[in-house]
């Protein structure tokens, strides 16, 4: 267990035997510090010079430039629900990163003329993989990152020799096989008015990523209101939205880390549409925390631990 990422990374990897485990904790490490170097916006990295040299094509790994390029897919899908260029905007606001104040409206609308994905473009041609962005824009892939180091390191982790295995990447669950007991792992959704650790469900899942986005882990209060971290594309301001939190069930955890942000953002009606749309396992808690819409897909594996909740199976 550490501090990656912003967040505490913990895993818990079963194998054959000791030697195999042992070498298992020392990848794990590794690989999970690389990964946070490929993607991270908050030191040096490859992400950081494509925001440095904004305007002109910069040679990235190519695991990145899949990434900024999956990033993309889900902006225009979600209709910037989700938006990969709002790097801008989250630097004027700061939350959890030292911001305790509503930014002056100007400083606003100056980072929202720099927001906007169409002008990301990604060349993926084998060995010469290259980004580009708008000049003085910030991308940022905090909110599909995680999601795709979780995936990642599962599959090291399993070519490395791990049987069984739960990844926790604060709130990015990736799962290896089933539990060491044969049955699936049973991960717990957090109540999102709650201390930590308090869970108002629970599904059941194994060689997927189990993903939760909301607005009550990093969040400030100034001027006698509350702000959450997930901001929109449109306003500038942080998202209005019904619902309390969003929980994907997914293979792929950077399409899970997305599209929760991205459902986050749009409210439960659209969200519900969207959801329908593309396919995906979702559970979502309303705003008042009375209801659990949940897809129908995984209904069987989701069970309510908070008695004040009631679930309503959706398409």
């Amino acid at each position: 267990m550490g501090l990656s990422m912003g967040t505490i990374v913990s895993a818990r990897l079963y194998s054959e035997d000791e030697k195999t485990a042992a070498s298992l904790a020392d990848l794990f490490e590794k690989k999970t510090a690389d990964y946070e170097t490929l993607f991270t916006v908050h030191g040096e990295g490859p992400l950081n010079e494509v925001n440095r040299r904004s305007g002109s094509w910069v040679n990235v790994d190519c695991r990145l430039a899949a990434l900024v390029q999956a990033a993309k897919d889900v902006a225009r899908s979600s209709n910037r629900a989700f938006e990969p260029t709002i790097g801008t905007l989250v630097n004027v606001w700061k939350i959890g990163f030292g911001g305790d104040r509503h930014p002056p409206r100007a400083d606003i609308e100056a980072a929202l003329k720099k927001v906007d994905y169409t002008q990301i473009a990604v060349d993926e041609t084998p060995g010469t993989c290259r980004v580009k962005i708008g000049t003085g824009q910030s991308i940022d892939l905090g909110a599909i990152a995680k999601g795709w180091i979780g995936t990642a390191l599962a599959r090291d982790m399993q070519r490395a020799g791990a049987r069984h295995g739960i990844i926790d990447l604060g709130g990015n669950v990736s799962l290896i096989g089933s539990s060491p007991s044969g049955e699936p792992w049973r991960v717990g959704i957090q109540r999102p008015d709650a201390e930590r650790n308090t869970v108002m469900a629970v599904v059941q899942a194994e060689n997927v990523s189990v993903i939760t986005s909301g607005a009550y882990e990093r969040k400030i209060e100034a001027d006698g209101r509350t702000y959450g971290h997930i901001l929109s594309a449109v306003t500038g301001e942080p998202v209005g939205t019904d619902l309390a939190s969003v929980t994907i069930v997914d293979p792929d955890g950077a399409r899970a880390d997305g599209w929760c942000t991205a459902l986050f953002a749009m409210g439960s009606e659209k969200a519900l549409e969207s959801a329908a749309r593309e396919g995906l396992s979702v559970i979502l808690a309303s705003g008042d925390l009375k209801t659990l819409w949940v897809s129908r897909a995984i209904a069987d594996r989701v069970t309510v631990q908070d008695k004040s909740m009631k679930i309503e199976i959706v398409p």
